[in-house]
Formats: structure tokens, C-alpha cells, sequence
């Protein structure tokens, strides 16, 4: 059984929903919704460029849009303190092993989860150059980016098209 939902962050209870869709794959519908600013927790970026934490294989490459304006490159370890920042992502999506996968460009960035014998789930990060941190946004099996990332971004990050 292959279940996808995207889980927003702006809903509590959603696990219960999540957990009572896994009984109907057949009739289940994508769970989406915009989470509200209020929600979003941060992580701040200087930690990914410390001197103590040179930037390791699990980088993401921003490509054209990489630089301190975009938060590009970005490590899994930054993206897991954002992620476990946010508690309602965080308490939605199991972590399991860490993040793989990590993808960064424009602002934005992807990491798939890691959980043993269950569905690996996308999380959706956005960077705030104001405040120079990454804030997870939302987190789940499908959909993570429909609505929220530019086409023009999305088509650069794992996970985004599907």
C-alpha cells in the first residue's frame, strides 16, 4: 500500500487525519494547505558556514541561484535543526536516519526523509535573507511544492515534481 499526502503545517490534528487516511488508500485525497507565516520556525544559516562545519558531501549546489541572498548551498544537519524547529512538521514526518537527497536553489530547498519500512516523505525549507535562516514549511509523500514554489525553482528541486 503507497499512501501520499502532503502535511501542512498549519493544521493540528492532521496526524489523526493522516493516520485515519491510511486505512482508505483507495479514497484518499492529498491533505495541502499553505501554512500561515506564524508557524514557520527558523534555524539560523551561519551555522551551516562555520569553520568547525565545513560544508560536507551532503552540500546542496544552488547552481545559479546559490549565494548568501538565497542561503544556497545548505547542509542536511542545518535543514534538520529547522525542521526540528518547527513542531508541527517535525511531530507530522518521521526523520528516521536524517535527511537525503538535499536540494537548494532560489531560496528554497527539498530533503527526503529517512524512515525505516514507511514511505519516505519530502520537507519543503524557505530561506528568510532578512533574518539570514531557513524555516521548514511543510513536509509529506506528495505535493510538498504545488502551490508554494515557483515553477521556474521547483523544476531544481528532488522531490518537487511529483
Amino acid at each position: 500500500m503507497n499512501i501520499r499526502f502532503a502535511l501542512p503545517v498549519a493544521l493540528p490534528g492532521l496526524l489523526l487525519a493522516a493516520t485515519a487516511l491510511a486505512g482508505c488508500a483507495d479514497e484518499a485525497e492529498p491533505v495541502t494547505s499553505a501554512p500561515p507565516a506564524s508557524t514557520k520556525a527558523v534555524v539560523p544559516v551561519s551555522e551551516a558556514a562555520s569553520p568547525d562545519k565545513a560544508p560536507s558531501s551532503k552540500a546542496a549546489s544552488g547552481g545559479a541561484a546559490s549565494g548568501a541572498a538565497s542561503g544556497c548551498p545548505v547542509t542536511a544537519a542545518v535543514l534538520e535543526k529547522a525542521f526540528k524547529a518547527n513542531k508541527q512538521v517535525a511531530d507530522a514526518i518521521l526523520l528516521g536516519k536524517g535527511f537525503k537527497d538535499v536540494s537548494c536553489y532560489g531560496g528554497w530547498a527539498t530533503a527526503t526523509a529517512t524512515p525505516e519500512n514507511m514511505d519516505q516523505a519530502v520537507v519543503l525549507f524557505k530561506y528568510d535573507a532578512a533574518k539570514k535562516t531557513w524555516a521548514a514549511v511543510v513536509g509529506g509523500t506528495d505535493g510538498v511544492c504545488r502551490d508554494r514554489v515557483p515553477d521556474d525553482v521547483a523544476t531544481h528541486l528532488k522531490g518537487c515534481l511529483n
